[in-house]
């Protein structure tokens, strides 16, 4: 595992050019992976993958196995070029959070710098909103020109409306036809089995697929006291709580909630990251890279 880089919340909150900072974050998690035993990178290829039997040993790298003890495979610019759908969603549930750890702001710059990363790897990543309504924002391609393209799409959309996952984004994901990667950037708050149905879908187009299962730290620690008036940010109903009393029939209830997700995930083959807004974004960053080389 590379060395922790801290890309923390705060840091990100306080930059306002999307595509600076994407490049920033990057450049910056890469060099702390050149400089650890982590799968490595080098300007004569574009990442590793996993030894499979049949594999070339010629391009077996073998320091990388004298500091594992795993086989990995050098993958050259002509054999990655893998599609890496980005799943936003863009519901009024994602602007949560302080200024320091706003779930929209975090998923917003997650996205941007996983198609960065993807760019770099000469990876086509490509960008689906959904939210009140699903839409494909910006088609997989591999260039310099796209990722800014995707930038500035980020950089203008806003979280607001319902979650509606329905048959429009599942006809999306029916045109997901070519090997390759979908991440999932969502906190799953919606109603009845729409999300875990999505996965269902992904999973039969043959994605390999990532989830980014993203809470505030207000979410999961429930930190209010006394008496409380919780209004859902998308649908507007409010219900009274005495927070003391129900933090722990709460804190209950959202685990089982995310166990659920978890389980699902499991049984679909689905690598599933439940990431709170406060935490370092190089975390992110390493599980995508992680399932990135099984491929």
């Amino acid at each position: 595992m590379p060395a922790t880089l801290k890309i923390d919340a705060r840091t990100l909150a306080a930059i306002d050019d999307l595509s600076l900072l994407a490049r920033t974050v990057v450049e910056g998690f890469l060099d702390g992976l050149h400089r650890s035993p982590f799968l490595g990178y080098s300007t004569e290829f574009s990442a590793y993958r996993a030894y499979t039997q049949g594999d070339n040993l010629r391009y077996v790298d073998w320091k990388v196995w004298g500091r594992t003890d795993e086989y990995y495979v050098k993958q050259f610019e002509d054999d990655t070029n893998l599609r890496g759908h980005i799943f936003l969603d863009t519901s009024a549930s994602m602007d949560f959070g302080g200024p320091a750890a706003n779930k929209f702001d975090y998923a917003r710059v997650l996205a941007a710098v996983l198609a960065e990363l993807m760019v770099r790897q000469h990876d086509a990543p490509g960008l689906i909103l959904f939210g009140e309504q699903a839409r494909q924002a910006a088609p997989a391609q591999a260039t310099r020109h796209h990722a800014d393209e995707i930038f500035q799409l980020l950089t203008q959309t806003q979280a607001r409306g319902g979650t509606r996952i329905d048959q429009d984004l599942f006809r999306m994901v029916e045109t997901l036809t070519r090997r390759g990667i979908a991440v999932l950037i969502t906190d799953f708050f919606t109603t009845g089995e729409a999300a875990l149905e999505l996965l269902r879908q992904l999973h039969g187009q043959r994605q390999e697929v990532l989830v980014f299962h993203l809470l505030a730290p207000a979410e999961l620690e429930l930190p209010y006291e006394g008496d409380c008036l919780f209004e859902d940010s998308e649908t507007s109903e409010a219900l009274p709580v005495q927070a003391d009393d129900f933090r722990e029939e709460y804190r209950r209830r959202l685990g089982s909630f995310c166990d659920r997700i978890k389980a699902e995930c499991i049984q679909l083959e689905i690598d599933y990251r439940q990431v709170r807004t406060d935490a370092p974004m190089d975390i992110a960053l390493t599980s995508y890279l992680e399932s990135r080389a099984t491929w």
